[in-house]
């Protein structure tokens, strides 16, 4: 907004490129680590600054821009295939040719001078972002490690009621665990950046790991003793049972206690007398008569137990990630460097095949911007980059996104024109215009990360008054804009259906089929833990990160397959049906991996390879049916109950209802997804 007063009081239009550069730069803003950001956003102005130079020095030569476009839109597609950054980047680049290749009046001579105008906008929104505001190398950690805490709290809270609470629906704890899981990762991630091209550790750097993993250690543990909890008979000692729920209280207190003091607003939680409290509901249970009722009570004290030990290694690395300021001094990064510049070369090389749909979607935001180009340039259309500008933002790797984005970028662009028109007739004075600019601006950013038509809302009257800076009172430029946006949302939607269209029902067997086969590997860790004996260290095992991106790989592609068709709908409770009985298989798996270790004395462990095998073999075999379009065959009948005698409490029987709920939850959704695609065919 500087720079557009400076362009408004002193009269000199060009400094509307730096706003531009400002404003482009400020939406590859990925968030994250500060190096993360600054990469991000370096790359958004240097590459934005040699696009808008080269679409000027190409806009004298109208026909010459279409292949041009073509190349650049294939490029900027393919940055897709480096995450979101990359995506972003390829984005704003696109824009920034294409505005360049429809400068009135182009002159070479000003090229220069307006990319370096981009190139300092650019530069000045990457110093607000990283560099003017108190800078604190780890502060992105520590949010971001506080807001899966915050998770972990409000899904413990679910999971782990206290004062006599219910426990809500399955579905909707799984929707919490799958926003705890994506608050984990979004913290490692945070971390990985934070520490990447820094020589040697610091004891920063392991405190905030160990609050990571023992953040993780509290969602698993809470796991299982919401299971334990779930699993005691109605009426059994209930006063303990009332114990256990209100100390469940004080451990929840505890942890929101800890994640206000992560963020500097209070001080670490008093963890002594929630200790004393375990251990004096454990020596109660000891004089408990043996049953089934006191065994779920002592499995559910230990689970409750673990989690209070787990907290307390959370608050041990506390004081070392508060209060840090500094870091390791940088090292020369050019051998991480050419690492990156290597390993960036060999994901695109692996992708320039037309089964990759980062390369589809490249090839196809390419011919669709050209074809826009065509169209504008063969009628003289007033404005016409935005039926371009309207094609790249609708256009996305996933049809069903791609869908999705048509109708908000239309309605959005519809009713922000009727909202441009009165204010361009209210406000003709640039003066005013640009005041108006600043609340508009402020709103528009906020919402870009949470609702794209809302954004595309506040966006459309921004460009109207920002053009208007130059001609005040053009109120005809909102026409123009609803205008070609429906002729670049026809576009896309044509390029979308016809050039290389791959759609989500394709791919989704092979993600569902990929889940199980993780799921089966964390089975088969965990049984042969259980038969090892002895665990190395107390408490349930935790799902590997393979699993976690099979299920979240998994999720996205249904989503995906969802968003892309209205008939596809009807799917949409058994493909959500698999993804919660996934789920459940993994919380048995957690739950059993608790159990591990040997029964004491000579004593041996229960064989639990009948039950493993059963598991195994009904997951491959799913498996296999989704990846080969067949429906599925009856599954083999589970293992007999397995042994009920006494065990002490390191190991019990385990419990089969469990596993052969998730199991026959699975085949079932396996079997209606089966019955509805077309490809699916009866097995030999």
């Amino acid at each position: 907004m500087l720079p557009l007063l400076g362009a408004s009081l002193l009269h000199q239009p060009a400094l509307i490129w730096m706003s531009l550069g400002g404003l482009y730069v400020s939406m590859a803003d990925t968030g994250g680590a500060y190096r993360t950001r600054a990469t991000a956003m370096g790359c958004a102005s240097l590459l934005g600054a040699l696009a808008l130079g080269a679409g000027i020095g190409l806009a004298s030569w109208p026909w010459l821009c279409v292949p041009a476009m073509f190349a650049v839109g294939l490029g900027c597609g393919l940055l897709s295939l480096y995450g979101n950054a990359g995506a972003l980047i390829g984005l704003v680049t696109a824009w920034c040719f294409l505005i360049g290749i429809n400068v009135a009046g182009p002159d070479p001579a000003k090229a220069l001078d307006w990319s370096l105008l981009y190139l300092a906008g650019g530069a000045w929104a990457t110093l607000l972002a990283v560099a003017v505001w108190p800078l604190q190398p780890y502060g992105p950690v520590r949010d971001a490690i506080a807001e899966a805490l915050e998770a972990t709290a409000h899904w413990f809270r679910l999971a782990c009621p206290a004062d006599g609470g219910l426990r809500p629906p399955e579905e909707r704890l799984f929707a919490e665990k799958l926003r705890v899981r994506r608050a984990l990762a979004e913290a490692q991630e945070t971390l990985a950046a934070t520490r990447s091209g820094r020589l040697g550790e610091s004891p920063a750097d392991a405190a905030f790991l160990q609050l990571i993993e023992t953040t993780d250690g509290l969602f698993v543990t809470g796991a299982a003793l919401g299971d334990r909890l779930a699993a005691i008979p109605a009426g059994a000692a209930a006063t303990v049972e009332c114990r256990l729920q209100q100390l469940n209280g004080r451990c929840l207190a505890a942890l929101l206690q800890l994640e206000r003091a992560l963020r500097g607003r209070g001080g670490q939680p008093a963890l002594g007398q929630l200790a004393v409290e375990s251990q004096g509901i454990a020596q109660t249970l000891e004089d408990q008569p043996p049953s089934a009722a006191a065994a779920a009570l002592r499995h559910a004290q230990a689970c409750q137990a673990h989690w209070i030990a787990t907290l307390a290694q959370a608050c041990a690395a506390l004081p070392l990630v508060v209060r840090t300021r500094g870091a390791p001094p940088p090292h020369r990064p050019t051998r991480q460097l050419r690492a990156a510049i290597a390993q960036g070369w060999v994901t695109l090389r692996a992708n320039l095949t037309l089964e990759s749909s980062v390369f589809r979607h490249g090839l196809r935001f390419g011919i669709a911007s050209a074809v826009a180009v065509t169209v504008y340039t063969l009628f003289s259309l007033p404005i016409g980059y935005w039926i371009t500008l309207t094609v790249s933002v609708i256009l996305r790797p996933s049809a069903g996104e791609s869908l999705s984005r048509i109708n908000q970028r239309l309605l959005g662009t519809v009713l922000g024109g009727i909202l441009a028109i009165v204010l361009a007739t209210l406000f003709p004075h640039p003066l005013t215009i640009v005041l108006l600019l600043v609340p508009l601006t402020l709103v528009m950013m906020a919402l870009l990360p949470v609702n794209y038509g809302l954004f595309v809302f506040f966006l459309t009257p921004w460009i109207v008054l920002y053009k208007d800076i130059v001609q005040p009172g053009d109120w005809g430029l909102a026409l123009w804009r609803i205008a070609n946006t429906l002729i670049g949302a026809a576009l896309a939607l044509a390029a979308l259906h016809l050039v290389l269209p791959r759609w989500e029902g394709e791919t989704l067997p092979s993600r569902l089929a990929a889940s199980l086969r993780a799921n089966a590997g964390f089975a088969a860790a965990v049984f042969a833990a259980c038969q090892e004996g002895a665990p190395s260290s107390p408490g349930p095992m935790s799902a590997p990160g393979t699993v976690r991106l099979a299920i979240a790989n998994a999720q996205s592609s249904i989503q995906c397959y969802l968003s892309e068709r209205s008939a596809h709908q009807p799917m949409a409770l058994p493909l959500m049906a698999f993804l919660l009985h996934s789920q459940r298989l993994i919380d048995a798996l957690v739950l059993q991996s608790s159990c591990r270790g040997r029964t004491g004395g000579s004593a041996a462990p229960i064989d639990v390879r009948p039950l493993r095998d059963w598991i195994l073999f009904s997951l491959a075999a799913l498996a296999t049916a989704l990846e080969r379009h067949e429906r599925p065959q009856p599954l083999p009948d589970p293992p007999g109950e397995l042994a009920t005698r006494e065990l002490p409490l390191a190991f019990l029987p385990v419990p089969l209802q469990p596993f052969l709920d998730a199991i026959e939850g699975l085949r079932s959704a396996v079997a209606a997804w089966s019955e509805r695609n077309p490809a699916a065919v009866a097995p030999d």
